[in-house]
């Protein structure tokens, strides 16, 4: 990126933070990415994104000597990406040692908001030096959050977010730019010209309807390119699958592209084309499994994928210490400009990312050791 860009950028992040440009974080990979005005005024969500990503959180006042009791309401193992997100969690914690880390202590939400609530409440009663929160719902998790910054234990956000602004950071990616991407590289394949179908996540839920609306910014200005039908896919493979079959028989050989919000509904959508014994057009998925990489690997598919890796938990322990530390950090981290390999991937890149001998659930990248990996049976020997 050009100088004059990236002062450009940083030059908005400062007018809508009110924050001097010198204090900006510009090691973001979203410094990269030129929204207008409009978007900005258009997406809160958006709009408090860049916000943040250009405002650092003082943590002076949270500064302590260790070793730290750490606690984690996590989404709980109710499928695989959560199940390693919290084998990632222990190993890392493991790995820093008792003299850096006391005590995890540890809730399963169940992938429930309600379950969720209670157990933040019982976290906090056992006086934590911080609150590491996966929230299970933005507006729900709200009122625990205010009520950890009123106990003065610091939060921070992993993979999802919360409504208010009482946590101190949040670690994910800017899931509108997620959208937006994959839109691009799917109208660049087209050269801007073609029939498209849309499979979108879970109808409300922030992940999925943020993405969708990045999409839907690109879709208008490629006059070229026709949408036959949008539908919500539930990021199930099997209602995904079900969807495509209709699809397929529908439009057939009309269908020149996919854009898809999710592993496990990419799946089921390349399952339907190949059992009716048609090619499979160039898909773009907002993240991609093991399973998903066997696919296109193996059928020779035209593909580009972001990702939402649980190994993000481990970025959000570190930063964590950080903020234990007393040391300053941005108050949005997009896990793209601080952990190894979680660019996005195309069959250009494919190798570095999968991996034969794992199990088709896992969500690459992943740092646990193989023999880790071997005795919770997500690879062969």
């Amino acid at each position: 990126m050009n100088k004059t860009a990236l002062v450009s950028v940083l030059t908005l992040m400062a007018m809508l933070s009110g924050a001097p440009v010198g204090a900006q974080n510009a090691d973001t990979a979203n410094a990269t990415q030129k929204y207008t005005q409009a978007e900005l005024n258009a997406s809160p969500y958006l709009k408090s994104v860049v916000t943040r990503e250009g405002t650092m959180a003082d943590t002076s006042k949270f500064k302590k000597k260790g070793p730290y009791k750490i606690a984690l309401a996590a989404q709980g193992p109710t499928n695989s990406w959560a199940a390693l997100f919290d084998q990632e969690a222990r190993y890392h914690v493991d790995q820093l040692g008792k003299d850096k880390v006391s005590e995890l202590l540890y809730a399963s939400a169940d992938g429930s908001a309600d379950k969720q609530v209670p157990e933040v409440e019982d976290l906090l009663s056992q006086n934590p030096d911080a609150l590491i929160l996966v929230p299970m719902g933005r507006a729900a998790l709200a009122a625990p959050v205010d009520r950890a910054a009123a106990q003065g234990v610091p939060v921070v956000l992993c993979a999802s977010g919360v409504d208010g602004d009482s946590y101190v950071t949040e670690v994910g990616t800017n899931l509108y730019g997620l959208g937006v991407r994959m839109a691009n590289w799917l109208t660049d394949q087209l050269g801007g010209s073609g029939n498209i179908l849309v499979m979108d996540g879970i109808p409300g839920v922030d992940t999925a309807e943020i993405a969708k609306a990045g999409a839907a910014t690109v879709w208008p200005k490629k006059p070229g390119i026709k949408i036959l039908d949008e539908q919500y896919g539930q990021w199930s493979t099997s209602e995904a699958k079900k969807i495509a079959e209709q699809w397929v028989a529908k439009y057939g050989k009309n269908i020149q592209g996919v854009w898809s919000d999710g592993a496990q509904m990419s799946q089921g959508i390349i399952e339907a084309f190949q059992e009716a014994k048609l090619p499979v057009p160039p898909i773009a998925s907002a993240d991609f499994s093991n399973g998903f990489l066997r696919q296109v690997k193996d059928g020779n598919i035209t593909f580009s994928a972001g990702q939402y890796p649980n190994a993000m938990v481990i970025l959000c322990i570190d930063t964590t210490l950080k903020i234990l530390n007393g040391e300053p950090v941005p108050r949005f981290i997009d896990f793209r400009d601080k952990m190894d390999k979680t660019q996005d991937v195309s069959k250009s890149n494919i190798d570095a990312f999968f991996n034969p001998k794992w199990s088709d659930d896992v969500f690459p990248p992943i740092f646990l050791p193989d023999s880790k990996m071997v005795e919770l049976k997500y690879m062969k020997q």
